[in-house]
């Protein structure tokens, strides 16, 4: 199995391996995407919890209009700045790494080239804040989750706002965001991650998602694709033995012939390591680092015991290839099969 600094070295990386190491594995802070910073929801106990199982980072979502200004964007929105930077603080505190990872950006930004432009005023704002920051902790994500038409649109974007952050932070990792289509009717983050353009920036880590296959990782979702919700008890790993009895239950017909799709194509831990190979394959080719800041399943949908081995495998997956990862859903700390299936030790 490779480690974090073996993949480094394999990939010729510039990146320094102490950082990497703490990029390993991570969870997410999803609560603060819907919720206020001040509410102190995730507290120092927290965050000691979290580095006693042998989490290296949290991913922070930072909700933009919470501190984009509109109308002077090289000044940033003082409301939940000081919210912000405490959180900073205790994780550093506690010896923890932090992502800050830009949420809730408007779609216009793909198109508009006066509202980049404040856009990357803000960026070289932001990074300039975070710059006294300690570079071995504090970690700055260009986007979550872009989603121009094309990988091609986004790169465009995205090689004005690396430089942007520079800018503001000459010593901090950013982290790179993969566009999540390839093309305006091809939603697939880990081939569009094939596509990002490399950045004339060696402190850079490329980061993709991965929530595949996703109508076992997101069965029962309510938002996004409509199918979804007609999708309940799908297994993991998938057979056509496995998902047949499944099917004269569900009552669309779009969604059943996705589903009988999904045993065909026999998801399991060989069909990951053939699937994340080609991100190891692009990381070494292109001498660069990558990882993948969410992963996971919804866990009030999905079988228990199918969420428990696709959590494992997964993350083995990742570890083989030496990518660190991060998982998105809230954990409950107190369950030790999740935490044994991510390999982390329990409270």
């Amino acid at each position: 199995m490779y480690s974090f600094v073996k993949a480094a070295n394999r990939s010729k990386s510039t990146i320094k391996t102490s950082r990497l190491s703490t990029l390993s594995k991570g969870f997410n802070l999803e609560h603060w995407q819907g919720h206020e910073l001040t509410d102190g929801f995730y507290t120092k106990t927290t965050l000691l919890q979290y580095k006693s199982l042998g989490l290296t980072y949290t991913r922070l979502p930072v909700v933009l209009p919470k501190f984009f200004n509109d109308s002077n964007p090289s000044v940033l929105k003082k409301d939940s700045l000081a919210a912000l930077d405490t959180i900073i603080q205790m994780h550093i505190k506690t010896g923890l790494g932090i992502i800050l990872s830009p949420f809730n950006h408007p779609y216009e930004l793909y198109s508009d080239p006066v509202l980049l432009e404040k856009y990357l005023a803000f960026f070289k704002a932001f990074a300039t804040h975070l710059s006294s920051t300690n570079p071995e902790n504090v970690f700055l994500e260009v986007m979550n989750e872009p989603w121009a038409e094309t990988s091609q649109d986004w790169n465009k974007i995205q090689l004005r706002l690396i430089p942007a952050i520079r800018s503001g932070a000459p010593n901090h990792t950013i982290i790179a965001s993969s566009n999540l289509r390839v093309t305006i009717y091809d939603w697939n983050n880990v081939q569009a991650l094939l596509k990002t353009q490399i950045a004339k920036d060696e402190n850079v880590v490329y980061n993709f998602h991965f929530y595949e296959p996703f109508i076992f990782t997101h069965q029962g979702a309510t938002w996004g694709w409509s199918a979804l919700k007609f999708m309940n008890t799908i297994p993991y790993p998938s057979t056509p033995r496995a998902v047949a009895p499944l099917l004269n239950q569900i009552p669309d017909s779009q969604a059943r012939q996705i589903v009988e799709n999904y045993g065909k194509e026999t998801w399991n831990r060989v069909k990951l390591l053939n699937v994340l190979s080609s991100v190891a394959d692009w990381a070494e080719t292109n001498g660069v680092s990558v990882i993948c800041n969410e992963f996971g399943v919804i866990p009030w949908t999905a079988p228990r015991d199918s969420r428990l081995r696709y959590l494992k495998d997964v993350k083995e997956v990742f570890e083989f290839y030496g990518i660190g990862w991060g998982n998105w859903f809230i954990p409950n700390l107190e369950d030790k099969e999740v935490m044994q299936a991510l390999g982390l030790k329990s409270l």
